[in-house]
């Protein structure tokens, strides 16, 4: 048999065929690890580069909401909110809420920053080193300070962290926590947990 005969022969191509396929194997798993690692490199790079891409950036947010009948219950303003687009919240500075009866501002809240919930419309305010949270109905229907207030639904709000209540012509309260509603222009229905403190006006 000549030389390519013997380089072509059957038995020689059944072994170079039986060599090529744990080569190949070992080919396609090196270059599938490396697109995946050139991919995740890539992925890294771009969160690196956009890390808050599930996060959307607004200025001058608002936030608003209406009762049964379609009527303004309050309005939210902030300096800027930033939305976790998987949560619905979003994240605020230099808020201030409003609320509203007969379309008459009746009360006023203000915060250096708070969180709200755009599906359930709950929100947060928080205090800062500079400035507290401060909630003022009414001239002479009373002012709320405190380090926390939460607002439910109803116009309800629990407020924490030292909450300093006071009613014109009917007492200063101080106390760990507050619970009540924002109505008829003023704070109503007030209940002051934890060492409570207060002086009547008589």
């Amino acid at each position: 048999m000549s030389f390519l005969g013997k380089i072509f022969s059957k038995n020689t191509l059944k072994f170079v065929a039986a060599l090529s396929i744990p080569a190949g194997l070992t080919y396609f798993w090196y270059y599938s690890n490396e697109q995946a690692r050139i991919e995740m490199e890539s992925y890294q790079k771009e969160q690196k580069e956009n890390p808050s891409q599930d996060r959307v950036a607004i200025d001058n947010y608002e936030l608003k909401e209406v009762d049964d009948n379609n009527t303004l219950r309050w309005h939210l303003v902030a300096k800027t909110g930033t939305m976790v687009t998987a949560t619905k919240d979003v994240n605020l500075t230099e808020v201030v809420i409003e609320y509203y009866k007969d379309n008459k501002i009746k009360m006023r809240l203000t915060a250096p920053t708070g969180v709200a919930n755009e599906a359930t419309r709950k929100v947060s305010l928080d205090s800062n080193k500079v400035a507290r949270v401060i909630a003022e109905g009414e001239p002479g229907k009373g002012r709320m300070e405190s380090s926390k207030l939460e607002l439910t639904k109803k116009n309800q709000f629990t407020a924490s962290g030292g909450v300093n209540i006071d009613m014109p012509g009917v007492a200063k309260v101080t106390g760990n926590q507050a619970v009540g509603e924002f109505s008829k222009g003023g704070i109503h229905n007030v209940r002051v947990i934890g060492n409570t403190h207060s002086i009547v006006n008589i």
